[in-house]
C-alpha cells in the first residue's frame, strides 16, 4: 500500500490506533513511537512527507483520560513538522465528563477543537461542520487582539 501511494502522490493520513487500549502506558510516548515507525515505512517506501498528514486517534484503542491526555498535550506532536489531524466529534471521552449521547456532545466536541487547534492542530475532523468553524473563527479573532 505504502508503495501505491508513493507512486501516485496520494495524501496520506497516518493515524495511532491500538487494538486494546491500556490505562498503563504513556499514550503520548505511545503515539510518538507509533509516528516514528509509521514515518520510517513512508520514508523507506518513498512517500513525500509534503503528502502525509499524522492524527493521534482521539477514541482509537485509548481511554477516556487517554484520549484527554492526547489533546492536551496535542503540541509535543508538532516535532514531528508535520500537519496535525484532530476528529474529536462527539466521541465517548466527552460523556465521561459530562453523561450525554453522541448527539448531545455539541459542546464538549466544539471544546475539544478549539483546544486541539490552539494545540497545534491544522485539520479537524468534525460532524458539526458550521457550529465548528464558526468557534474557531470566534476563536482566531480574539486571539488576534492579543
Amino acid at each position: 500500500m505504502a508503495a501505491l501511494v508513493a507512486a501516485r502522490r496520494a495524501p496520506v493520513i497516518i493515524m495511532h490506533n491500538r487494538d486494546n487500549a491500556d490505562p498503563a502506558i504513556d499514550i503520548m510516548k505511545d503515539i510518538a513511537a507509533f509516528f516514528v515507525r509509521s514515518l520510517d515505512i513512508a520514508t523507506k517506501a518513498g512517500i513525500s512527507s509534503d503528502c502525509i498528514v499524522l492524527d493521534p486517534g482521539i477514541g482509537f484503542g485509548k481511554t477516556p483520560e487517554q484520549s484527554m491526555i492526547a489533546l492536551a498535550r496535542l503540541n509535543e506532536l508538532s516535532a514531528f513538522g508535520l500537519p496535525l489531524l484532530v476528529g474529536a466529534s462527539r466521541k465517548r471521552f466527552i460523556s465521561t465528563v459530562t453523561p450525554s449521547e453522541p448527539q448531545q456532545r455539541l459542546g464538549g466536541s466544539i471544546a475539544a477543537h478549539l483546544i486541539a487547534a490552539q494545540g497545534g492542530a491544522r485539520i479537524i475532523r468534525t460532524h458539526d461542520v458550521a457550529e465548528t468553524v464558526q468557534a474557531l473563527q470566534v476563536a482566531a479573532a480574539i486571539r488576534e487582539q492579543e
